[in-house]
């Protein structure tokens, strides 16, 4: 372009002057290749450059801007009016850019053809603008205080009636931004909060429209938009007021503080709960610096310590001044070497309480922690132990008498055992040990190098040194003996009593019979020597039996003790200081000369001793109410022999034992079967002799057996009660009753009882022999008697049963005087078990 100026102006129809002295920043350009026709100077000063005319405009705008300035340009208002835009404005590349205020005018053309031309002007307001961006950074910088606070804000204009609620204030209750405001008014706005808050939070709001300063900030729940309550803390304060000065907008925020309260619930439940704990467990808690001595506590302390003002705060002396010295002295030496980071120190010590001066015992817990001042401080807990240690006291006293008791039942069990398992007079091995050793060692016999042997021993004329110088002699000559075989014997030698004056010798041998023969010349050697016993010099002598393992020809222990009995018989029938082995010959000798005494033992080894059983009835309905077991020899030939053909010879022998457990096995074998088949047998009762009665291991015996509960009854000889029983047997009777076993007294008018010995034994029934009810019918001095016997059983409570109802007189009779339970020959005879059974079955089809 070679025109200059000033005439490109006048062309253009506009004011030279007006143009070159306006303040404003004008620049005319191409509208489409943004060259720059023609500057004032207000634009040469923008653009601190001179040269400018042919340059492109948009090298003096900022890079940001130059879409806006091309838009500007190219762009016309429909209605003609001038457009405008902000644009930075300044030197080209990289220097200081102003903002400006620019507005675009296209020019009219001068003649078809021509290019298009815009006035751009351009007024400055960088400083205007510069303000307006540092507040809306600053409106920013509090828009995201805002949203990272979580605070939604809300406005209330009453003078507009315009209310505000910002993003924030709607995203936490879970409305979408941008949509539609999800109340229309405050009303509809209060459904949404709790029903319990809903009207405190409207008089909330009231009170907020008044100015009450005490309403700008309070707390409510809010059902969120999934259904859930939100807990809401609302903060507001008045911006502006009427001229009533009431407030006419009120600004504020709220905050979602669901977590917190929650947390504050949780808290306060567990708060609750601790000191629900505490409370039932009068546990008290307490924190104390050793810096200062001061103790804090709760009242729960001060309850313990008997502290009566309960003093939440006092010094560690008044504690240490009702502490044992003892204690204390522990306690502070525990509670200096306490550091932070230990595991709690536990303690107990005992304090005289300050109000009452009770002795008490406190537990406590401690430990120590640095707070947040940096000063060490023990917190602890303390509880009463007082009953509890009291009861540890009672515990451990209880254990020791326990542990006393426990010692004497020991020491009384293994003197039972020791009397079950030895002889009382020689303390030597009794039978039953015997048996259960003989039997061991005859086990070991296939793993032993010795060789077993038995020997029997038996004191020659015994019996004449009881009749010549009293029983006391016999048991001092019985003892000596008891020594004598002992000092014989060697380490792995058994001595044993095997009853009255007979012993067993156990031992091993490896040089043939001479070596046993020699051990039993030295027994009869010793045992001939003569025995002091006061003024008396008594000389004994002795028969040994032997028998070896290898001459049985049944090894056991029973053919051991039954082939040394027949090696002892021989050596007895040739005379005194005699010694005999066994021999397979001598068996068979024997066998072809049996004497009675043969015949019984084979008997009871034979089970050959059998139950009988007699019926005995109910005086008053004569149904049968018991039955009373005897016991019957079965000969060879099949017949049965009474009582007086064995028993005396039994019990001489020391038999009995052996037979009355053979009856008792039988007899309570055939009660269970009749109780399984249905036939309800009533109560069985069985003799028990005395000797069996003295027996240490008659209990022990009776435990092996199945007993049937409550249905047993021992019936013993009123004899045993003439003399006091002796301990072993008071014991068996204490013990049988332990069992359920009855005890009835049988014979009783025959001998001599005494009214005490029956309170003291206090059976469950009399027997009355035999013997009296028989004379009865003739006898009215007799009925006398037997009555004065009905009535002291009676006022005992103690069952009668009479003995020897042969006739129906005799049942009428016995029954008028008061007898309970009848037995005898005209009711019922002992019978075998199959025939018992028939009348168990005829009695069970009258029911």
């Amino acid at each position: 372009m070679t025109e200059d100026r000033s005439e490109f102006w006048s062309k253009s129809g506009i004011a030279a002057a007006a143009i070159e002295g306006s303040a404003v920043a004008m620049a005319v350009l191409d509208v489409f290749s943004f060259k720059i026709r023609a500057v004032n100077d207000s634009f040469k000063a923008i653009a601190q450059g001179s040269d400018l005319v042919g340059a492109n405009i948009l090298d003096w705008v900022h890079g940001d801007d130059r879409p806006v300035l091309q838009s500007l340009l190219t762009t016309a208002d429909k209605n003609g009016k001038p457009l405008s835009r902000e644009i930075r404005f300044g030197p080209r590349h990289d220097g200081p850019k102003r903002w400006m205020l620019c507005s675009n005018t296209v020019l009219p053309l001068e003649h078809k053809g021509s290019k298009t031309l815009s006035l751009l002007s351009c007024t400055d307001i960088n400083a205007q603008k510069l303000r307006e961006l540092e507040a809306n950074e600053r409106a920013h910088r509090w828009d995201y205080a805002l949203v990272s606070s979580g605070l939604g804000v809300w406005d209330h204009d009453y003078r507009r009636g315009q209310f505000f609620y910002s993003q924030t204030w709607l995203t936490m209750r879970g409305y979408p931004g941008g949509g539609p405001q999800p109340f229309g008014s405050t009303e509809e706005w209060l459904q949404l909060v709790h029903p319990d808050d809903r009207d405190f939070v409207a008089n909330a709001i009231e009170r907020q429209k008044t100015g009450d300063p005490q309403y700008m900030n309070f707390e409510y729940r809010e059902r969120h938009a999934d259904g859930h309550w939100i807990w809401i803390e609302c903060r507001g304060d008045a911006v502006s007021s009427f001229s009533d000065h009431k407030p006419a907008r009120i600004v504020g925020t709220d905050r979602d503080i669901t977590d917190r309260k929650n947390a504050e619930m949780l808290l306060s439940r567990t708060r609750q709960r601790l000191e629900l704990a505490l409370s039932t467990s009068r546990i008290g808690v307490f924190e104390y610096n050793p810096a200062t001595g001061l103790v804090i506590a709760d009242k729960r302390i001060c309850e313990i310590y008997g502290f009566g003002e309960e003093a939440e705060t006092y010094h560690a002396s008044r504690l240490g001044a009702i502490t044992a010295p003892e204690d204390l002295n522990r306690i502070r030496t525990a509670l200096s070497s306490l550091k932070p980071g230990d595991p709690p120190v536990s303690d107990e010590f005992r304090i005289n309480r300050e109000d009452d001066g009770a002795v008490r015992h406190v537990r406590a817990l401690m430990t120590m922690r640095i707070d947040d001042e940096g000063q060490q401080n023990i917190l602890g807990i303390n509880w009463d132990v007082t009953e509890e240690v009291r009861l540890r006291q009672d515990l451990i006293t209880a254990k020791q008498l326990a542990e006393a008791r426990n010692f004497e039942l020991d020491r009384a069990k293994s003197d039972i055992e020791q009397a079950a398992l030895h002889d009382y007079l020689t303390s030597l091995p009794n039978r039953r040990f015997l048996d259960d050793e003989l039997s061991r060692r005859v086990e070991m016999v296939p793993t032993t190098a010795g060789k077993l042997a038995l020997m029997q021993i038996d004191i020659d004329d015994f019996k004449a040194v009881n009749d010549s110088y009293g029983h006391g002699a016999g048991d001092a000559v019985l003892r000596h003996a008891a020594q004598v075989l002992l000092s014989v014997s060697r380490h792995n030698d058994f001595v044993a009593r095997v009853g009255g004056d007979e012993f067993a010798f156990i031992c091993s041998y490896g040089n043939g019979a001479t070596s046993l023969e020699q051990v039993a010349k030295r027994m009869l050697l010793e045992l001939s020597k003569p025995v002091e016993l006061g003024e008396h010099r008594i000389r004994i002598g002795a028969c040994v039996g032997i028998v070896t393992a290898d001459a049985c020809e049944d090894l056991s222990a029973g053919s051991l003790m039954k082939n040394s009995d027949l090696a002892l018989k021989l050596a007895k029938q040739q005379g005194k200081n005699r010694i005999a082995f066994y021999s397979p010959d001598l068996k068979s000798a024997v066998a072809a000369n049996r004497t009675p005494t043969d015949r019984l033992m084979q008997a009871v080894e034979q089970c050959d001793f059998i139950p009988f059983y007699q019926p005995q009835f109910d005086a008053k309905t004569l149904r049968l109410t018991g039955i009373e077991t005897l016991a019957r020899w079965r000969h060879a030939d099949g017949s049965f022999g009474q009582p007086s053909e064995f028993m005396p010879l039994a019990e001489t022998l020391n038999l009995m034992n052996m037979i009355d457990t053979s009856i008792l096995a039988q007899a309570t074998s055939d009660f269970r079967r009749w109780s399984d088949l249905g036939l309800d047998p009533p109560g069985i009762s069985l003799n028990l002799s005395p000797r069996r009665l003295s027996d240490p291991a008659l209990v022990s015996a009776l435990e092996e057996f199945e007993l049937p509960a409550g249905k047993l009854t021992f019936e013993l000889l009123e004899s045993i009660f003439l003399d006091e029983p002796d301990d072993i047997s008071a014991y068996n009777l204490k013990q049988l009753r332990r069992l359920g076993i009855g005890i009835d007294v049988d014979d009783f008018g025959t001998g001599y009882t005494s009214i005490s010995g029956l309170l003291k034994v206090a059976p469950n029934g009399l027997k009355i022999a035999r013997e009296l009810v028989l004379p009865l019918p003739h006898s009215p001095d007799q009925r006398a008697i037997v009555k004065s016997i009905i009535d002291i059983a009676k006022t005992l409570k103690i069952k009668v049963i009479a003995e020897g109802v042969e006739t129906k007189r005799h049942a009428e009779i016995v029954t008028k005087l008061g007898c309970d339970v009848l037995q005898g020959y005209w009711l019922g005879r002992p019978m075998p078990a199959a025939e018992f059974e028939k009348v168990l079955r005829e009695q069970t089809e009258l029911v």
